[in-house]
């Protein structure tokens, strides 16, 4: 990671690289210790407008940038490049401003800092860091020494008994363990039904708890129990889940959150009706959106779930938006994100058509392009456009090709670059077979298993923690500083990989795959 130099500031007019930033890394780290100062460590991402905003005015306020330089460490890491480090530093959004030893444990930290806050930080931080040396240096000393022993001591946990995970993973109606249950009555509680969507403001689309609440839905019924498993008692009502996903549906559809004129969906709404947008485009969101709204579609003619042929007009155009926004000239790979330009989305059609559109981040995240070409696959069975297949193994293919070292999968390919360096992550891995799979029982062709296969394979040799579980990263000597050194097993990315092996099992016959996904269900 320590060659990641392409420290990507605001576009408009700022001083912010007049700092003296470092990569994220080992060598940065031993730089700290050895200067003895504390770090500052800076997490943003391209498409942030608060991040640019930062930029332009406390990173380029010439006190901050002297204060930095002279009594700091500055580190600075792309979010999307780097969501490992995001995962164990963010301090609740972007930009996350976060002040470290040089051991890489937080002292303190916040987000957006405008410049007299900032100072004031920087010098509370310093005569913290100056009185507390002593102590500073003894707990740096003491995390050199444990390594990441102490790190991988936290996951040697005797795993669940086989008995106590199965009957958790059966989801029991009535016992503890009805895990769907307690989750739908989580989201129901949360649900806004005046305009769809969870909480008040601000709204996110959040399109992987409601395709949750979705599958809920259509598998159980009005008792809230699994349809045909003759279980009594009162849960979450089917239509009562489907009520929740009718009304985001639309109110998604029908607000700010979906770009009429050129399709897609923006990040988040700052109302809670769904309007007054932050305008960034995600290839994450939109893929999820896309494959969310063909699903409804599916399950709409035989559930009460609204229009089908409303929901199939924005799938197909959320896939439109992606196809001819966000992919990457000569490469049938997409880009990772469209700027956030409030002037350029407020125009109609006519308005835009003579404005070049807000720059598009040509990074290729392998993570993200896995799940676009699964919302590819969908539409074109849903959509009945059979060409979309074409680009979905193309970009498969290319993925394959070229974003891999070995036998396993970089997170990111940099505009005409080669796959990024870094420690392996499970998301990337988890992702990436999961489309594989999708791509086999499309086509038939085994080599789509196969790969699938491969991948699932070095997650579970690699990853795999003592209690079961995998852990979201390699922990490699040189590449683990900071809190990188201790392994986090992320719920989500264990829940996809416990699906990939679940569907490798049932593809292929082979027992063991299931059994490794028991095992990481049960922990």
């Amino acid at each position: 990671m320590d060659d990641d130099r392409d420290f990507r500031f605001s576009p408009r007019p700022n001083r912010a690289a007049e700092i003296r930033w470092r990569p994220w890394g080992e060598q940065a780290f031993e730089e700290a210790r050895r200067l003895g100062r504390p770090v500052l460590l800076s997490l943003s991402a391209v498409w942030c407008h608060w991040c640019h905003v930062m930029d332009e005015t406390s990173y380029s306020d010439p006190r901050v940038i002297a204060a930095v330089n002279q009594h700091f460490l500055p580190i600075r890491v792309d979010n999307d490049r780097h969501p490992d480090v995001n995962r164990r530093y963010n301090m609740g959004g972007w930009p996350t401003t976060a002040f470290l030893t040089a051991s890489g444990d937080v002292l303190t930290g916040a987000t957006y800092l405008p410049p007299e806050q900032m100072l004031e930080s920087l010098a509370r931080v310093k005569a913290f860091s100056d009185a507390n040396r002593a102590q500073i240096v003894a707990l740096q000393s003491e995390r050199a020494a444990a390594g990441d022993g102490a790190a991988r001591a936290r996951l040697t946990a005797p795993m669940l008994g086989r008995e106590t995970g199965l009957e958790t993973i059966d989801g029991e109606h009535g016992a503890a363990g009805d895990i769907p249950v307690r989750v739908a009555l989580q989201i129901v509680r949360a649900f806004d039904p005046l305009h769809g969507g969870l909480g008040v403001e601000p709204k996110f689309p959040q399109p992987d708890v409601i395709g949750f609440l979705l599958a809920y839905g259509s598998l159980r019924d009005e008792a809230g129990t699994p349809e045909g498993s003759g279980q009594s008692g009162s849960s979450v009502p089917a239509s009562r889940a489907l009520e929740v996903v009718r009304t985001t549906l639309s109110g998604m559809a029908g607000g700010d959150l979906y770009d009429a004129v050129e399709g897609g969906f923006f990040r988040y709404a700052t109302r809670r009706d769904w309007t007054v947008p932050h305008y960034e485009k995600m290839l994450e969101d939109n893929a999820r959106m896309a494959s969310l709204y063909l699903e409804a579609a599916v399950l709409a003619s035989d559930h009460d779930l609204g229009d089908a042929e409303s929901y199939r007009r924005v799938a197909g155009g959320t896939i439109d938006y992606v196809l001819e926004r966000l992919r990457q000239p000569g490469v049938p790979a997409f880009g990772g994100s469209q700027d956030a330009d409030e002037h350029y989305y407020l125009l109609d059609a006519e308005g835009r058509s003579g404005l070049p559109a807000p720059f598009v981040d040509a990074t290729v995240y392998v993570d993200w392009n896995a799940l676009a070409a699964r919302a590819l696959l969908k539409g074109a069975y849903v959509l009945g456009r059979p060409e979309l297949t074409g680009h979905a193994l193309g970009l498969l293919g290319h993925l394959h090709a070229t974003a891999r070292h070995g036998e396993v999968m970089a997170h990111f390919v940099p505009p005409g670059g080669a796959p990024a360096r870094g420690a392996p992550l499970l998301g990337d891995q988890a992702a990436t077979a999961t489309a594989f799979l999708d791509a086999y029982e499309a086509t038939g062709d085994r080599v789509w298993l196969r790969r699938a296969r491969t991948l699932a394979d070095w997650a579970c040799a690699h990853l795999c923690a003592p209690d079961g579980r995998l852990v979201d990263r390699l922990t490699t000597p040189g590449d683990s500083a900071g809190l990188l050194a201790q392994p986090v097993p992320a719920l989500d990315e264990n829940a996809a990989a416990a699906e990939v092996l679940l569907r490798i099992a049932a593809f292929t016959g082979d027992s063991r795959p299931r059994e490794q996904a028991l095992g990481i269900l049960a922990a």
